[in-house]
């Protein structure tokens, strides 16, 4: 017995399957990007309705709730922070210092950091805040 097969093309296209691959990628990107998490040092930022995403080539000074300092992710002393910071905003373009304080730390504190970096040659100062909702 001789079976012969024949192989037609569909003439139509069927959008089905394509919705079906955006949909799986769109899945997969919502579920990836839930789960990038900051790394670093960890802080209860403040609230803020308006806030915006900075970049992270720029100097970051952390706070944390038992006053420890650091400066870009390395643990500095009060006294070494001033050369430390005149060292960073050197080599930095823009003079920019953004200020990652945990919720509970005073602004007597954040004045006194802000004052040190003013003068060492920080220009812009940012307190990063996290987006409320």
């Amino acid at each position: 017995m001789n079976i012969v097969m024949h192989h037609n093309r569909l003439s139509t296209f069927s959008p089905v399957s394509l919705a079906d691959v955006i949909l799986l990628l769109l899945i997969f990107f919502l579920l990836t990007s839930t789960y990038v998490l900051e790394p670093g040092i960890r802080v209860k930022l403040p609230r803020a309705y308006t806030s915006d995403v900075v970049s992270r080539k720029d100097i970051q000074v952390t706070i944390t709730t038992e006053g420890k300092l650091f400066l870009n992710d390395r643990e500095i002393t009060l006294q070494d922070f001033s050369t430390e910071l005149k060292k960073l905003l050197a080599e930095s373009e823009e003079k920019t210092v953004i200020i990652r304080a945990d919720k509970s730390v005073t602004v007597d504190r954040l004045v006194q950091i802000m004052d040190i970096g003013r003068g060492v040659g920080g220009e812009k100062f940012l307190i990063a805040t996290r987006r409320m909702g």
